[in-house]
């Protein structure tokens, strides 16, 4: 999302790219949820090889970090690495009418840890969809792993059906 925004001197968003309403208005893609009514965003990220899965709470104006391996990154390299999106996503939301105060970050120690060094993808993928349906991350370990892998590349082949 970065790339899509040019960032004048003073790293303030100048303007959106052509098209990019489309998405805040909830129009495309074609089966999007429209945003009145959101309550928390959830986005991936990837930082040096090592995926972790953000929350952001617009009521608390809150990103929470949820990462399975939390010794890839320091607290300070987490805070460095979303710097961008605490000014980038207030902004977003403020051209739909949503109101984001300054976003906080805080990171989540409660999860369990991975025992698997490349499992921190399909952990993140679990967090994001566990917290959108009002379950706690914390249900997320290593015991289903192999078989939360074979869902996910079931469910992104059915959606495609070519080999």
């Amino acid at each position: 999302m970065l790339a899509m925004l040019e960032l004048d001197a003073r790293d303030h968003p100048t303007e959106l790219p052509e098209g990019f309403d489309s998405y805040l208005k909830g129009e495309f893609p074609k089966h999007c949820q429209k945003w009145e009514g959101c309550t928390h965003l959830y986005f991936p990220v990837c930082s040096r090889s090592h995926w972790y899965a953000v929350e952001v709470d617009i009521a608390k104006s809150t990103m929470f970090i949820y990462d399975p391996d939390r010794s890839c990154s320091t607290d300070d390299q987490i805070r460095a690495e979303l710097k961008p999106m605490t000014t980038i996503l207030p902004m977003l939301m403020k051209k739909i009418n949503i109101v984001i105060d300054a976003l906080a970050i805080e990171r989540i120690t409660t999860t369990s840890k991975q025992s698997n060094s490349g499992d921190c993808g399909v952990y993140a993928i679990k967090y994001i969809e566990f917290l959108s349906i009002d379950r706690q991350a914390e249900l997320v370990n290593g015991f289903h792993t192999p078989k939360w892998r074979r869902k996910l590349a079931l469910e992104l082949y059915t959606i495609d059906c070519t080999p």
